[in-house]
């Protein structure tokens, strides 16, 4: 091959607002007419939604440019046989969405090396990037959030210190059960949902993907007056996030098992980032 081009990155996860630097090395065998070498920067939202009717489908797209970034590092010129290396560095966007992979929508940023070879192919290197939210710019300070299940009968109330948390973290609750009278309480128990929304051109879908569930232990549960619970989160979740065509979101839930009755259910959004 008369030319080779590559790319060194030191990482490739990144908080938005790091600085990346990395360098571009271009190995060559024999004079190469250049009308430029340059670094590229994109990021885009994508969701796709498969219809289909009998042995027939519809695939639906729709596209979100999140930045396109590109950064010259050497103008037209013949570049002489050899190896050359060019270092490089920018600003991961401060403002965007997290990478993101799943059953109907993507956010994906991609670093490509480009060699512009007039009257041939491009040489190309290309390298998938993966983005996180700074954390200090996620959770700065935290409102209390309350929330209760409502109805005539028995009700759970339920105080949060945040409506913010990041995977790994426990979320701090105090559960209250309120009138149950003479019901038989068999379990009370903790549910967190994770669920993306996707629209493509016109069709929508939403998918859980992420549940988790844990019992509160029975000697932990006090009725009419406050007890604290911890909810563990798990490493792997994915952060939550609202683009354009797609969402990811969580919702937690308490619930009442109420014997010989229906469940009673308390329930509020909150955000999780990875």
């Amino acid at each position: 091959m008369p030319r080779f081009i590559s790319v060194h990155l030191p990482r490739t996860a990144y908080f938005m607002g790091d600085v990346l630097e990395g360098t571009v090395v271009l190995e060559t065998t024999k004079e190469t007419p250049s009308r430029g070498l340059y670094v590229d920067f994109t990021g885009k939202e994508e969701t796709q939604i498969t219809r289909s009717s009998g042995k027939q489908s519809v695939t639906y797209r729709s596209e979100a440019t999140l930045v396109t970034w590109r950064l010259p590092l050497q103008g037209e010129m013949t570049v002489p046989p050899g190896t050359y290396r060019f270092p490089f560095q920018f600003q991961i966007p401060l403002q965007g969405l997290p990478s993101y992979r799943g059953p109907h929508a993507t956010v994906k940023y991609v670093l490509t090396a480009r060699l512009d070879v007039p009257l041939w192919l491009d040489t190309v290197a290309s390298e998938e990037i993966f983005v996180f939210y700074d954390r200090p710019s996620v959770r700065t300070y935290s409102e209390p959030v309350r929330f209760r299940s409502g109805g005539d009968g028995p009700e759970v109330y339920v105080e949060l210190d945040g409506a913010r948390f990041f995977a790994r973290e426990l979320i701090g609750c105090r559960i209250t059960l309120l009138r149950t009278g003479d019901h038989r309480i068999r379990r009370v128990y903790a549910r967190l949902l994770g669920a993306e929304f996707a629209q493509a051109q016109r069709q929508h879908e939403e998918t859980t993907t992420f549940r988790t569930e844990v019992d509160v232990p029975s000697d932990r549960i006090r009725l009419g007056i406050p007890f604290a619970f911890e909810i563990p989160i798990s490493g792997d979740v994915q952060s939550a996030y609202r683009g354009t065509y797609s969402y990811y979101s969580y919702m937690l839930q308490i619930g009442l098992d109420i014997a010989w009755g229906f469940d009673l259910v308390a329930q509020t959004p909150i955000v999780i980032v990875r």
